[in-house]
């Protein structure tokens, strides 16, 4: 085997790898939404018991999406 051949190898495997990250990156950040800081407190308080069960599903189906992705990117 040549220098070349060993030398693509290599750069095959660090680019999949480095692609892959990439990917799983943006979807966790797709996923996530906004973060936690750009909440507005007083939002929280006034909600109804049905709009924290709402969140809290959608809360749920994120979690299982991300769970799905990461799965798939293993695959």
């Amino acid at each position: 085997m040549n220098i070349e051949r060993i030398f693509n190898m290599v750069i095959r495997q660090v680019m999949r790898r480095l692609v892959n990250k990439g990917i799983g990156a943006g979807i966790n950040a797709a996923t996530k939404g906004r973060g936690a800081g750009q909440q507005q407190p007083m939002q929280t308080q006034q909600n109804t018991p049905a709009d924290i069960e709402q969140q809290q599903s959608a809360k749920l189906m994120a979690k299982r999406a991300r769970k799905a992705a990461k799965l798939g990117r293993r695959l």
